[in-house]
């Protein structure tokens, strides 16, 4: 198929599985420990499952560890609107329902 004979659905097309493509890549091409978790360039947490070194999946909220480094913000709120605090004392987020905001 040559360049001139795509429509606009197809380029959008194009552009979604580009899309997709570069998400995945944002998720294995990131080095991680192995069997541990860490953020990617993109500022998501993802993890390896399988002890390579690097990301198979993006980090569960509450059930994955991830290291927490004193530049990021304090507080952060997942996409359900669940406030979590980091403690220093532990290194970690603890749930903080106080700080809760509900998507509209």
């Amino acid at each position: 198929m040559s360049v001139g004979a795509c429509s606009h659905s197809d380029w959008e097309a194009i552009a979604t599985g580009l899309d997709m493509a570069a998400d995945d890549m944002a998720v294995t091409l990131t080095q991680v420990a192995p069997y541990g978790c860490d953020y990617n360039a993109q500022g998501y947490a993802v993890c390896d499952d399988t002890g390579d070194g690097f990301a198979d999946r993006y980090a569960e909220d509450g059930w994955d560890y991830v290291p927490v480094y004193s530049s990021g913000p304090l507080i952060r709120v997942n996409d359900y609107g669940e406030a979590y605090q980091y403690d220093g004392g532990c290194d970690c987020w603890y749930r903080e329902p106080s700080l809760d905001t509900y998507p509209d």
